[in-house]
């Protein structure tokens, strides 16, 4: 008996940059690939300064800043302070090629219909109904009780994407 080959979960990807925003204490940089015309968004956290994923993301940034062949600053650990330079820099780098490595992820979200309008939660990990309530405990770990005299509905779907797991120059 043959058993269907499952796509692997990880892989590598060309991908160009496409474009970068501020987002919370980091940025967000959008990579368009070939496959599909996929365009992908890495989040890149630069802070809190001295933390593993500002060191991971402040690497990532100078990657793409090698790729882009634009300078880095004196002091990378600096942009975490100075988002505006930051997302100039990486601006610069619009159109570098460089390879992500990617790893296929499923998101949920749950929708909910309540008395004052439409809510959405995001990176949902599970729900349950309780007798009082609708508890949704979200990725981040924090735990939501929505009462349930308040919901009117509520519905769950899921997404596919991939996740942006590193960052290269991309190889002649």
């Amino acid at each position: 008996m043959k058993h269907a080959r499952l796509p692997p979960l990880e892989r590598k990807l060309e991908a160009v940059v496409a474009g970068v925003e501020p987002d919370g204490l980091g940025l967000s940089i959008r990579y368009t690939t070939r496959i599909g015309a996929r365009e992908l968004v890495d989040h890149i956290e630069l802070g809190p300064r001295g933390s593993l994923e500002a060191v991971h993301g402040v690497g990532r940034v100078l990657r793409l800043l090698r790729a882009g062949r634009i300078a880095p600053p004196a002091d990378p650990y600096s942009l975490a302070a100075d988002l505006e330079c930051a997302v100039r820099l990486i601006e610069r780098c619009r159109g570098a090629r460089v390879t992500v490595r990617v790893r296929r992820r499923y998101e949920r979200v749950l929708t909910l219909w309540t008395e004052g309008g439409v809510q959405r939660i995001e990176r949902v990990l599970d729900y349950r109904e309780e007798p009082t309530c609708l508890l949704v405990r979200r990725l981040s770990g924090s735990l939501l009780r929505i009462p349930r005299e308040s919901v009117v509905r509520y519905s769950a779907s899921s997404s596919e994407y991939f996740q942006v797991l590193s960052v290269d120059v991309l190889s002649p």
